[in-house]
């Protein structure tokens, strides 16, 4: 008998391992409705154009061919006079005319040029566009961190409305009991009639609060499939968050947040603008190949079309701009004191609202071990005002009101328990952690 025993609950706890393992992780739902939002399907989009840009920044550091023709017309062209001149025993030659050029001019030309010496311009531009691209990268793990909270929120909102519909059905259920005492009682001339209608009453108004509450259940759960298109039904409702330490919180958010590093990269591209403003005041040189077609041509007697080739080196240097170069750069340093200001600012609220969050959470975690005693009251109290209705020392309506308090403070219990979860995820939503860490 003992043996069957054994392997009757050795098979219930597989049975209930096999339940417990077809529930979701709501890791994965948090992970679906990150693929599924057209919001973050943006953001990785301009991921892709800033790799393009990026690539297109490379591609000027090469030579680069172009075609270029033009047909020019002029009114007047060159005439070259020779004077008439004698030559001993031939007599003498009359001078003429000689047309150079035409009046209408043709050419075409295919060039190619290549970049020699920029000052730094190109190079300085290909990081400028490897930090933006980084910069789309940061909004794009901002705006996950942003889709995992409503996520996990929904779900404790949920679990939260379940737990206190079914507190307030086994409020509803003592109070359906207690009413068919009274009616058996009240059948025996021992209760006043007032005494049901008190119960019944209450037991109405739960009614009607439990279908309040359905229909924000309704609503959370139509919320939570629109985020993730799983019902909270199917997630694993032992998922807790986890938060270490306030030190190790800040310390996270100040390394790893997007915003910081968006604008610490702002910082470093406005740095290399610096840089490419001060490559524009150096020489550029370059050096370039056309391959020409045209009418006249180079020979402008032959009047011909023509292929010629040309090919050098071209230097180009400002010389004097009123000192232009200084005020930009200047306005640059200004940009970037007011972003290192602003990261500094940015810091200091996290460091306060973390200190908020951090003090929430231990007042929760205070306010639990306090109830758990109210709770072991409030039954005791609902006990012995039972026993006192009996006696006839007490009315119906303090016995209602005992039972009430003896599902309110369990009630409140799971109300904690929620609240607890939801500053949690506040925490790791501010430090923009998504991944579960220990808790310390």
């Amino acid at each position: 008998m003992k043996k069957f025993c054994a392997i009757f609950l050795m098979l219930l706890c597989s049975l209930s391992y096999i339940h417990a393992s077809d529930k979701i992780p709501l890791e994965k739902a948090i992970t679906d409705g990150i693929r599924l939002s057209y919001e973050f399907k943006n953001n990785l989009l301009n991921e892709q154009t800033a790799e393009l840009q990026r690539q297109r920044s490379e591609k000027q550091k090469l030579f680069h061919v172009d075609f270029n023709a033009n047909y020019l017309f002029r009114s007047e062209t060159m005439v070259i006079d020779t004077p008439s001149f004698y030559i001993p025993g031939m007599g003498t030659l009359a001078g003429q005319q000689i047309e150079a050029g035409l009046k209408h001019n043709y050419d075409m030309k295919l060039s190619a040029v290549q970049p020699l010496f920029t000052g730094g311009i190109l190079s300085n531009t290909v990081k400028t566009e490897e930090l933006r691209k980084a910069v789309e990268a940061n909004r794009s793990k901002l705006k996950q961190n942003e889709i995992a909270a409503r996520i996990k929120t929904s779900f404790f909102n949920y679990l939260y409305l379940i737990r206190k519909k079914e507190s307030l059905a086994a409020l509803q259920k003592t109070l359906n009991l207690h009413q068919r005492k009274l009616k058996n009682l009240f059948g025996e001339g021992l209760v006043k009639k007032s005494d049901i209608l008190e119960t019944l009453s209450r037991y109405e108004e739960l009614n009607l609060n439990i279908a309040d509450i359905e229909q924000a259940i309704e609503s959370e759960r139509i919320h939570f499939i629109n985020l993730c298109s799983y019902d909270p039904e199917e997630i694993d409702k032992s998922y807790t968050e986890k938060t270490g330490s306030r030190e190790e919180s800040l310390s996270y958010f100040k390394h790893y947040h997007p915003i910081l590093k968006t604008l610490q990269n702002q910082i470093e591209m406005l740095t290399l603008k610096q840089k490419i403003l001060a490559g524009k005041y150096l020489p550029q040189v370059n050096s370039f190949a056309e391959l020409h077609y045209g009418k006249p041509g180079i020979d402008f007697f032959k009047k011909e079309w023509s292929f010629y080739f040309q090919g050098g080196i071209t230097l180009n240097l400002p010389v004097f701009n009123w000192n232009r170069l200084k005020g930009d750069k200047k306005v640059l340093d200004i940009q970037i004191r007011k972003l290192d200001n602003q990261q500094k600012d940015i810091i200091k609220a996290a460091s306060k609202n973390l200190e908020q969050l951090y003090a929430a959470r231990e007042s929760i975690k205070n306010k639990l071990s306090n109830i758990a005693q109210l709770i072991d009251y409030s039954r005791e109290d609902a006990e012995l005002k039972a026993g006192l209705y009996q006696e006839k020392q007490i009315p119906n309506i303090d016995l209602l009101t005992a039972l009430s308090s003896a599902e309110k403070y369990p009630l409140m219990k799971q109300e904690l328990l929620i609240q607890l979860e939801q500053v949690k995820v506040k925490i790791n939503t501010l430090i923009s952690l998504n991944k579960a860490k220990e808790e310390q």
